[in-house]
């Protein structure tokens, strides 16, 4: 019986997850996801799903909708929606897609018990009471409390600090703000952030004993402070979580969840900072500060800050300061130019914020034309010249910029010069949007720069021009002459009908490495011109210059295996051998597939016969490989079956009155070929229809597996290696290889690999119609 589908989940989007819990948590959520860190998924009776999730400890983890709201619950100490409620309800939308069930929970379950307790802390409700209830029951246990008599209170408050540390050091702190001693709950959370800013030392092993970060007694005692009127205090404090919070987090390895608690308590200083004494400039300076200090995203607080209303005389007094410290500042001692470029601007910035907000806008380019000349931001001051409508200067800008960066900064030279080509672009001269392609091309010769200079060239309607021009210039190093015509032996080639762009055009000079074969196979095979392909492939051949193509052979015969057949079957014949002289089962399975280009090649030419033949050659001179044998026995399992069939068709409407001794003799086969159609004519009689093939898996399968896989590694420089490592050739090989120096990770993949490879097994069986067992 299918399971109930609540609507509300089964719609959710990945959209819906990151406006939900927000981008960072929810692709954190998703790696724990797919690291199948959800355990014991279930429904609960109210529509909502909980479940185990593993992280530092175990946790306990629902998530429900009340109110029409999505909810989490979990035990873990971050407030707000947590990767793991992301993770569960992944693993929920995932096993509905797969149409995989989701039992109900048991009654009694421990995790219901364990989130009522959490709850319990909160709301002081037991299980089953709803939102609407928490009222009446707060009044209930007021009454309670009213009842008491002093001497009873007491005991239970004393009685709750024995037994809770947390109660303990909450009225302790009360009581000395009570007393009016505000300098002794101050002194402690100084002490505090300076352990914050100690950050771990490794164990006598080498690692790093982080736990879970808890930053709810440092939230608990800033709110305190805040409440009773000590803003002042509150925000000195954030400056040194500031400064300690840096520290901590460059010494933890953990996946954010410091930077979230300090971000947390930060929150709580931004709210300070609006009720502190100072006055409204000095605290939206004080604002500024925090965010040019702040590198790791501790002050996501301060958007509330900003979100009000400040007045245009505040910005004005702000943008006075902060323009101040910008002609005074210099880059500090042993800073490289880059960081202290990244600095300036980032100062700037703001400077930019304030004097729009003051109203005086006049003075923005001219800001922006001093800090291009010196840090080179040649891209926002040509952005804010476009605002303006003032485009002859933005395009005098773009040339200096170009001409300034070229050789330090290529990228920003890069940005100018696609800023320009969108102005073209925007004006309909698309003479001048090819010229600006064109640099490009010449600059960084591809197949993809090809395409987009013909695309852009058809556009403008000069591409019988240019085409001639920018194939000689892959050929030969030369660049295109816009003054006359040239004769070659292969014909004349039209004037280049672009006009100098002066803004990136590559030198004259001839490089080495001309022509430019890769590109010109690229071409060639993207065109659909195989004469074209063997040419330059022969001569990549001749010149052993051929270190340019990796993977290329393959494709290379892939596209003139029509036209040059022979070719193409040499090729992938060079390719197999090669591989099976490595001796290595896998690089057997890479030599199959190119023996089944060979294969269907010849026979689609009607030469099976030189297909067995060389096959069978290449089986007898390998006979000691056991495991290629096998590979290549494999491989004549659909051959075998058609011929099977031929013989049936050619001597009996049924093949039970076919005797197969006789027929085997004429055929004039191998031994081997023999013994493979008794093999199948056995199976035949004695089976029927009752065998079906399994299919392989594919490449692609087997490479998402190693992607999901990689997303679920914790150690950064592992998880680096790898992504590097199927970004390579031979992937799968280099994958492994990787894992090689990593046990326990190689075993866990082996784990997950057969995990995957039993999932799809059994979703075959079942697409089948085959029950398994």
């Amino acid at each position: 019986m299918d399971q109930p589908r609540d609507e509300t989940l089964s719609n959710l989007t990945w959209d819906d997850i990151q406006d939900w819990a927000g981008s960072t948590i929810a692709s954190r959520g998703r790696s724990y996801q797919r690291g199948h860190r959800v355990q014991e998924l279930a429904r609960t009776p109210d529509g909502g799903i909980v479940a185990w999730v593993k992280g530092t400890a175990r946790y306990a983890t629902m998530v429900t909708i009340e109110s029409g709201d999505l909810t989490a619950f979990c035990t873990c100490p971050y407030e707000g929606v947590c990767k793991h409620a992301v993770a569960v309800l992944l693993e929920y939308l995932e096993r509905l897609e797969k149409n995989v069930a989701v039992p109900a929970i048991a009654e009694g379950d421990q995790r219901v018990a364990l989130l009522n307790e959490d709850v319990a802390d909160e709301t002081w409700l037991g299980e089953g009471v709803e939102q609407e209830e928490i009222g009446t029951a707060t009044d209930s246990l007021h009454s309670y409390l009213e009842e008491q008599s002093k001497a009873e209170l007491i005991r239970l408050l004393e009685s709750l600090s024995q037994r809770y540390p947390a109660v303990h050091d909450a009225l302790r702190d009360r009581y000395h703000l009570l007393k009016g001693d505000a300098a002794t709950l101050v002194k402690a959370l100084r002490k505090e952030i300076e352990e914050l800013g100690a950050g771990f030392e490794p164990d006598w092993r080498g690692e790093w004993n982080v736990v879970e970060p808890d930053y709810s007694a440092m939230r608990d005692r800033l709110e305190m402070l805040l409440e009773k009127g000590h803003a002042d205090e509150v925000v000195e404090l954030g400056k040194r979580l500031l400064a300690a919070g840096k520290r901590h987090v460059e010494t933890v390895d953990d996946e954010g969840e410091s930077i979230q608690e300090i971000a947390s308590c930060m929150d709580i200083v931004f709210k300070a900072l609006s009720k502190s004494s100072l006055s409204p400039a000095d605290r939206m300076l004080w604002a500024v500060e925090a965010k040019l200090e702040d590198e790791y995203e501790f002050c996501s607080g301060a958007d509330a800050f900003w979100e009000r209303q400040h007045a245009a005389a505040d910005w004005s007094t702000l943008a006075d300061r902060l323009l101040q410290r910008l002609n005074e500042s210099g880059a500090p001692e042993g800073e490289d130019e880059y960081s202290s470029r990244y600095r300036r601007d980032r100062l700037s910035d703001w400077v930019i914020t304030a004097l729009v907000n003051a109203g005086r806008r006049d003075e923005v380019i001219p800001l922006c034309e001093q800090e291009a000349e010196r840090t080179k931001s040649y891209v926002r001051l040509v952005s804010y010249l476009i605002k303006e409508d003032r485009r002859q200067e933005a395009e005098r800008w773009i040339r200096r910029g170009i001409k300034d960066s070229r050789a330090s900064l290529p990228g920003i030279a890069g940005e100018l010069h696609d800023i320009l080509r969108q102005m073209r672009k925007q004006e309909g001269d698309w003479i001048g949007v090819t010229a600006l392609v064109a640099d490009d091309f010449f600059a960084m010769p591809s197949a993809e720069q090809f395409r987009k200079l013909q695309a852009s060239a058809e556009q403008a309607g000069v591409w019988s021009a240019v085409r001639p021009a920018a194939m000689r210039f892959l050929k030969t190093g030369e660049l295109p002459d816009n003054s006359k015509e040239k004769e070659t032996p292969n014909g004349t080639i039209p004037r280049w009908p672009l006009p100098e762009t002066g803004v990136g055009r590559a030198t004259a000079k001839v490089n080495k490495d001309f022509p430019l074969i890769g590109t010109l196979i690229d071409i060639a095979i993207a065109e659909k011109r195989p004469d074209e392909v063997v040419r330059w492939y022969d001569m990549a051949v001749t010149r052993r210059s051929r270190h340019w193509m990796g993977l290329q052979d393959d494709r290379i015969s892939q596209a003139i295996a029509g036209g040059y057949p022979d070719r193409a079957v040499s090729i992938w014949k060079k390719l197999a051998e090669d591989c099976i002289a490595r001796t290595q089962p896998r690089a057997y399975e890479e030599a199959a597939g190119y023996l089944l280009c060979v294969r269907n090649t010849l026979q689609t030419g009607g030469r099976g016969e030189e297909w067995r033949r060389y096959f069978t050659e290449l089986r007898q001179k390998n006979a000691r490989k056991k495991r290629l044998v096998e590979i290549l026995d494999s491989m004549v399992t659909d051959e075998t079956r058609q011929e099977l069939v031929t013989i049936y068709g050619e001597n009996a409407s049924e093949q039970d009155d076919v005797d197969i001794e006789p027929l085997l003799a004429r055929l004039g086969i191998h031994d081997w070929q023999k013994k493979l159609l008794r093999d199948a004519d056995r199976i035949e009689r004695d089976c029927g229809g009752r065998y079906i093939s399994i299919p392989k898996a594919g490449s692609d399968e087997a490479y998402r597996d190693m992607e999901d896989f990689i997303s679920t590694v914790e150690n950064e420089r592992l998880q680096d290696r790898l992504t590097q490592a199927i970004q390579q050739r031979h992937p799968f090989r280099r994958f492994k290889d990787v894992l090689e120096y990593y046990p326990e990770e190689r075993e866990r993949w082996f784990s997950f690999n057969n995990s995957r490879i039993r999932e799809r097994v059994l979703e075959w069986l079942k697409d089948e119609g085959i029950e398994s067992v």
